[in-house]
């Protein structure tokens, strides 16, 4: 998916095997004459998107996002397991459950001021028999005809989201199925302009989704290493620069884009800022054999304008970037 005025790119948004029902977030520019944008499929298949928000400058009633200085996991249904709120049993199917997300927890606060959130939602051990999906939606909202994400019994399946807020700061949740699920955050948009974490940041799309990462021999990107991530170290990767004729601003704070593992064994993948310790969320899971792209947003260190990766199995990784949060 890509702006409508810029040329096809070398990126991927979704990767899927034949008759796979798999869904992706996504962040895509928008031509400037006409605000559209163009699809790419590699074969014939039907496609369903469902939109949560889009950017604006704050004159025209936009906001500001606010990385956390960490991600922190808000929400772990699993028995034995931490996390900000931790009810020990599962979701319920076919019922809505309500999530408060202004709070203050593993030292991270998320302010009164907030009004949507971004992270992670991840499904753990899902029963019923079929395809099951899940929805993320304003606490104060009727249950939309959407899907945060899709998968099968007994999946372990992550999905990036992004959902807005009730006035009392809550969202719903309705899986169709009994499900064990992590809600990891790693940041909010509010009308703010700074706030106790920081400057408040706004969107800048490139004008066509670059390559940043390319791990894979023999491939091009403007980091194209030749080598796999190693297995349990921590690679820092930086952000800010020219990549491909584009340039991720001095300033940037954030960076927007997929996340694609290759060549890898079942785990997952954790991107968080450079300058912090690694947090206990996921960005990615996937099985053995998998190729899997996820939607990402992640925080950059001040300083070094980079974020940190890490996996516990080595893998050939490829981030594709579509844009990036600055001040």
């Amino acid at each position: 998916m890509y702006p409508s005025d810029a040329a096809q790119p070398l990126v991927a948004n979704s990767s899927y095997s034949s008759n796979e029902i798999l869904n992706n977030g996504f962040t895509v520019g928008l031509g400037n004459a006409e605000g559209a944008f163009k699809i790419f499929v590699t074969s014939t298949t039907d496609v369903v998107i469902d939109i949560t928000g889009y950017y604006a400058p704050p004159s025209s009633g936009g906001l500001y996002f606010h990385p956390l200085p960490k991600p922190i996991r808000l929400l772990e249904t699993r028995a034995g397991f931490t996390g900000c709120n931790t009810p020990d049993a599962p979701l319920p199917g076919n019922a809505d459950s309500v999530q408060q997300a202004r709070l203050t927890c593993d030292g991270i606060t998320i302010p009164a001021t907030a009004t949507a959130i971004v992270g992670n939602a991840t499904t753990v051990n899902p029963l019923g028999a079929g395809g099951q999906y899940l929805t993320l939606f304003p606490g104060d909202a009727a249950r939309p005809l959407a899907a945060s994400s899709n998968y099968l019994p007994g999946q372990v399946m992550n999905a990036p989201f992004t959902v807005g807020l009730s006035q009392a700061g809550e969202f719903k949740i309705y899986p169709t199925s009994p499900t064990d699920l992590v809600i990891d955050v790693l940041g909010y948009y509010s009308a703010e302009v700074s706030d106790a974490n920081g400057k408040g940041l706004l969107f800048n799309p490139l004008s066509r989704p670059v390559r940043l990462l390319e791990t894979r021999a023999g491939f091009s990107g403007c980091y194209a290493t030749g080598l796999q991530l190693q297995a349990g170290v921590e690679f820092l990767q930086p952000a800010r620069g020219d990549c491909a004729g584009l340039q991720i601003a001095a300033d940037a704070l954030g960076l927007v884009g997929n996340a694609t593992v290759v060549n890898v064994g079942g785990g997952y993948l954790t991107f968080w800022p450079s300058n912090t310790t690694r947090p206990l969320v996921a960005t990615s899971n996937f099985v053995p054999g998998q190729i899997l792209n996820r939607h990402f947003l992640v925080g950059l260190g001040e300083a070094d304008g980079a974020f940190k990766i890490f996996s516990p199995l080595g893998m050939d990784l490829v981030i594709d970037v579509s844009g990036f949060f600055a001040p």
